[in-house]
């Protein structure tokens, strides 16, 4: 059965047609414009579709950054990352313009059901995405956790530090403001205002450039408080790390100084997310 499954974040969409397994048939890629609103999104996931519905598959997964209510396919709330975004009937939408079933689901959530292919029978896991923001999703007891409004799971929005940096879903503190590329972007340029990229960021890292050590070692930090906060509170039997700020992984595993028992990197890389949201 061809399956197209499509991944919102707030930088880039990722689509690709699936044929059981998860090496994709095609992929295809469209900058988000999240931050230019509801329609400015649609048309750009419109752009990704059509190209991959020529295909003709028969089913249409979305994953999307935000809370989703997955029996409804609608987002109930999303940050600025993507503006407009919150009451978007994403399943609905989707099946009028294309007369194909959809189904959608949170992203964080798609990519770990995407990567627990490689995992079989693990029924406690936690993965956390690293992008333009940080996603969260868990297993506990073979169950997805979901919670109210579908908030559960979100560890980008775990508070950090109290009286922290201010996140812009109204908190302060998230560690989404510590970890995801956008916050590492933020702090990076302060130091190295040239700075094009994490890809860079880290790259300077690795030839021993001070500044971006600086701003790498502090990532570490909030990262290991994070991971150390979801196995207290969870005691996972696996962490599963993905998303663009983790291509680097040599140089995060080093971060975590040897506290890296049950930390495992996205085999899929940044088709998780695409992978899983096919085989909602």
């Amino acid at each position: 059965m061809l399956k197209c499954g499509i991944d919102i974040g707030g930088t880039t969409i990722k689509g690709a047609l699936f044929d059981g397994g998860p090496v994709p048939l095609k992929f295809v890629s469209a900058e988000t414009k999240g931050r230019m609103g509801r329609e400015k999104i649609l048309e750009q996931l419109f752009s990704v579709l059509d190209d991959l519905t020529a295909g003709l598959p028969e089913f249409i997964g979305i994953s999307s950054a935000g809370n989703i209510d997955p029996y409804k396919g609608t987002c109930v709330y999303a940050t600025d990352n993507l503006s407009g975004w919150t009451g978007t009937e994403i399943k609905k939408i989707v099946e009028k313009r294309y007369s194909i079933p959809c189904k959608a689901d949170n992203d964080a959530i798609c990519a770990l059901k995407g990567e627990l292919v490689f995992h079989e029978g693990v029924k406690d896991a936690t993965m956390l995405t690293f992008g333009t923001g940080v996603g969260g999703a868990s297993l506990v007891g073979g169950t997805i956790l979901r919670g109210k409004d579908f908030a559960g799971g979100r560890w980008g929005h775990f508070c950090l530090e109290p009286n922290g940096n201010r996140c812009n879903c109204g908190k302060t503190g998230c560690a989404e403001t510590y970890l995801s590329g956008n916050a590492l972007l933020k702090e990076g340029r302060k130091e190295l205002p040239s700075l094009k990229d994490t890809e860079e960021l880290f790259a300077l890292y690795r030839d021993g450039n001070e500044p971006a050590k600086k701003v790498i070692e502090n990532f570490g930090v909030y990262l290991r408080r994070l991971l150390t906060e979801i196995r207290t509170i969870l005691s996972p039997e696996l962490i599963i790390l993905g998303g663009g700020v983790m291509k680097s992984e040599d140089i995060v595993r080093s971060l975590l100084c040897g506290a890296d028992e049950g930390i495992t990197f996205a085999k899929l890389g940044n088709l998780s997310g695409a992978y899983g949201a096919a085989n909602l």
